[in-house]
């Protein structure tokens, strides 16, 4: 396990000498010419302290980069280590797998190609690979790896984005899904300065449902969406209709779960210092009768349909900020129809960043004071909750 962490730390160490030789131009060449062909050199170290960490937060997070984002060519390089679950604060759930993790190291790179236009727009192509490497309470280690690229053009009639994921599907953070291909077409629609810009997303994904519960390891899922979208100075509202369509990978017996939609509409708004943002959707989905299977097993299932709600204000003061969200049914397996769960939270956040700023300015430094609570009802009315409170601080050198 070390002879891998010091060999790839070796590599980022001996990638962050060789592009810095590359960027130094030699004695008798052009300094002009050789920071056009290569471009800067960027070199980043970041890390959290154990006491306030999450699951989440890297103990280290190292990144090397070669040029700008609007060059022909973009190289960059990073590696983290992040901890693993057997320390984390959170009790495992009842009859759920004990924590296996100590913690779990990443190598990945990214190279960007921004090839010639085409129909007027350039085409824009992003290739990374990423290593991970996880270790256990039983002494080993488990590797993965995983490969993604990405296509974007914008010839002007529409924007076009395409993304395929091998070795390890790119989760969504609002659902529980892990999509290996999506792609997304933005087509703006006609409007004036005055009324604000109106576009229309068409979306779709080839996807696997990313359940805590081993027996859906193998349940797939197609995710499709259309939302129109208003665009004003001070304001956004959009209309958006999704559909979840679950399938057995494995075409098994096992009971089939139909297709979930959800129709509703979001608008955000900023006034002075004020901002806020709301969503209302309704939810249409299948649900099963846990208390009485069937010879087969199987549930009697009927449709429910239900609201999901959330609304957040954020107000800007001078050298802090305060913000509040609240969720009601937020829960991302919302189209699960046995662990699917009703979840609300509460979370709260201040920023103290400008007021240490203002203190310290040549660190830029980031503070912040955040507090979650939540609430989840199972499909069995089974009542769990959780609060936590986390401190935030990071200074840049």
């Amino acid at each position: 396990m070390f002879q891998r962490t010091n060999r790839w730390l070796c590599c980022v160490l001996a990638a962050s000498g060789l592009l810095s030789a590359c960027a130094s131009p030699a004695p008798h060449a052009d300094a002009g010419a050789a920071a056009h062909s290569v471009g800067p050199v960027e070199l980043g170290v970041a890390g959290a302290l154990p006491l306030f960490q999450t699951r989440s937060d890297p103990l280290l997070a190292s990144r090397v980069g070669v040029g700008t984002g609007d060059a022909p060519l973009r190289y960059t390089a990073s590696y983290t280590v992040l901890p693993g679950d057997v320390f984390a604060e959170t009790a495992a759930a009842p009859g759920a797998t004990p924590p296996q993790r100590l913690g779990s190291q990443r190598l990945g790179q990214e190279l960007t190609l921004r090839m010639p236009p085409l129909a007027g727009a350039p085409v824009a192509l992003q290739f990374s690979a990423e290593s991970r490497e996880h270790w256990t309470t039983a002494g080993n280690s488990v590797g993965q790896q995983r490969q993604a690229a990405s296509l974007d053009w914008s010839p002007g009639i529409a924007n076009l984005n395409l993304q395929w994921h091998g070795g390890g599907a790119a989760n969504d953070a609002q659902l529980a899904l892990g999509c290996e291909l999506r792609g997304t077409l933005q087509v703006p629609l006609q409007g004036t300065a005055a009324a604000g810009s109106q576009t229309l997303r068409l979306s779709g994904g080839d996807c696997r449902v990313l359940a805590p519960d081993a027996r859906f390891d193998a349940l797939a899922a197609e995710a499709w969406g259309v939302a129109w979208a208003w665009s004003g100075r001070e304001r956004d509202t959009e209309f958006l209709l999704s559909v979840i369509d679950p399938a057995w990978k494995d075409e098994s017996d096992r009971q089939e779960i139909d297709p979930s939609y959800e129709f509703g509409v979001r608008h955000r708004r900023d006034h002075g210092r004020w901002s806020a943002q709301t969503k209302v959707a309704m939810r249409y989905t299948t649900a099963w009768d846990l208390s009485a299977p069937d010879d087969t097993g199987y549930y009697a299932d009927y449709s429910e349909a239900f609201w999901t709600a959330s609304a957040s204000l954020t107000r800007h003061l001078p050298v802090v900020s305060l913000s509040a969200k609240w969720a009601h049914s937020a829960d991302p397996m919302w189209f699960m129809p046995e662990i699917g769960q009703r979840k609300h939270r509460v979370d709260m956040h201040l920023d103290l960043s400008r007021l240490v700023a203002a203190l310290v300015p040549e660190a830029t430094p980031q503070l912040g004071v955040q507090w979650n609570w939540s609430q989840a009802r199972s499909r069995a009315d089974d009542i769990t909750g959780d609060s936590m409170v986390r401190l935030n601080m990071a200074v840049a050198w």
